[in-house]
């Protein structure tokens, strides 16, 4: 995952430069050996630049890369300022003076970033945030779906239907602790409460040898939808580990 490392020494300059034809860029975590050299030809460095950023904003990186996604979380709109950007080291290779304006520039016509308005921050297209995942047999488009699906089961009062504890199960599943909260098998699940926070609703499951474990649904979706976290704390919070 990217990580800021403003206190880090640039790389050392090559002894000689491979001609700007023969470099070939793969885009990728910053401090890697495989570190681009600095590029001299504008439109090779633009390519290069519009190729890193997006893979910084692409869900195969933004997946596992919490600096990002802390980032990302910090407005509602998703914006990350290109400062941050430019504190990346392969950022710091393609620009050594970290300009702005060329990064804006680079991003134009981007079908993964879009650049804000006054040129100095970027975010992934709002259109790309969302991802449809099967819950229980039905499709659910975006964050706010599942959770809309899933708050009115945590009013019910007694055992869940089937067809709500399959809902349920394949929620759960991307818990990452999932081994653990099942235990002994899964003999029903209910809504209840967490004894530590009485206040709040969660789901509990009841094992196969009669003890009970309870759980946070929204670490569950977070998981699915890290790109949709909201600002703040994330769903981490009361209500079921």
């Amino acid at each position: 995952a990217a990580e800021a490392a403003p206190a880090e020494a640039p790389a050392a300059a090559p002894a000689a430069a491979a001609p700007a034809a023969a470099i070939s860029f793969v885009p990728g975590e910053a401090g890697k050996s495989d570190a681009p050299a600095a590029v001299d030809d504008d439109e090779k460095r633009a390519a290069a630049i519009k190729k890193q950023v997006e893979y910084y904003f692409s869900e195969a990186n933004l997946t596992n890369d919490k600096f990002m996604r802390t980032e990302m979380a910090k407005t509602s709109e998703k914006w990350v300022p290109i400062s941050v950007i430019m504190t990346f080291n392969r950022m710091k290779a393609l620009l050594p003076g970290a300009e702005h304006a060329p990064v804006a520039a680079a991003m134009a016509g981007s079908e993964v970033v879009e650049v804000s308005e006054d040129g100095e921050k970027l975010r992934r297209l709002p259109a790309l945030m969302k991802k449809t995942v099967t819950l229980g047999g039905k499709e659910f488009v975006g964050r706010a779906a599942v959770v809309a699906h899933a708050r009115p089961l945590l009013q019910k009062e007694g055992e869940l239907a089937e067809e709500e504890c399959s809902f349920i199960k394949d929620l759960l599943s991307h818990h990452a602790k999932a081994a653990e909260k099942i235990g002994a098998g899964i003999a029903s699940i209910k809504a209840g409460c967490n004894p530590k926070f009485p206040d709040t609703r969660c789901f509990v499951l009841v094992r196969a040898d009669g003890s009970e474990e309870d759980f946070s649904y929204l670490k569950c979706v977070d998981a699915l939808f890290p790109l949709e976290a909201p600002p703040g704390k994330g769903g981490k919070g009361k209500g079921g580990g």
